[in-house]
């Protein structure tokens, strides 16, 4: 199972930005973030369309549904990249953005038990009562 982690500057970052803004970088640019480079759109392609299919809203009664036109998403990521979240580096043919506030997959090494249980039994006892 994946896990979106998102550290307190990123949300204190997003605070004060619009809802298209806050949910395009938490669901169409975040989760496909590389956690080594901290970079979107190069390992797993993103586009301004997948933008606006994370953006989506199911036909619900009394809520306005549909996508966000293709202008509101570039809106949308130029003004994320002017709040310091992401930097652009696009190509002419693809959409490629470093989150800038990010922190990147953190393996810790395995450590030892610094207070071994004296009281583990290291062979346990045989819960079949027959012998076979």
């Amino acid at each position: 199972m994946h896990f979106l982690f998102v550290n307190a500057q990123e949300l204190e970052a997003l605070m004060e930005l619009p809802y298209i803004q806050r949910l395009a970088y938490l669901m169409g640019i975040r989760p496909y973030m590389d956690r080594e480079t901290h970079i979107v759109g190069i390992k797993r392609r993103i586009s301004y369309q997948s933008l606006r299919e994370a953006l989506y809203v199911a036909p619900i009664a009394g809520v306005k549904t549909g996508s966000p036109s293709q202008q509101q998403v570039k809106r949308a990521v130029k003004s994320l990249e002017r709040a310091g979240l992401i930097e652009i580096k696009s190509t002419t043919r693809h959409l490629i953005l470093k989150c800038l506030l990010a922190e990147g997959h953190q393996s810790f090494p395995k450590q030892a038990d610094p207070r071994p249980n004296p009281l583990a039994d290291t062979n346990p006892p045989h819960f079949w009562p027959f012998k076979i």
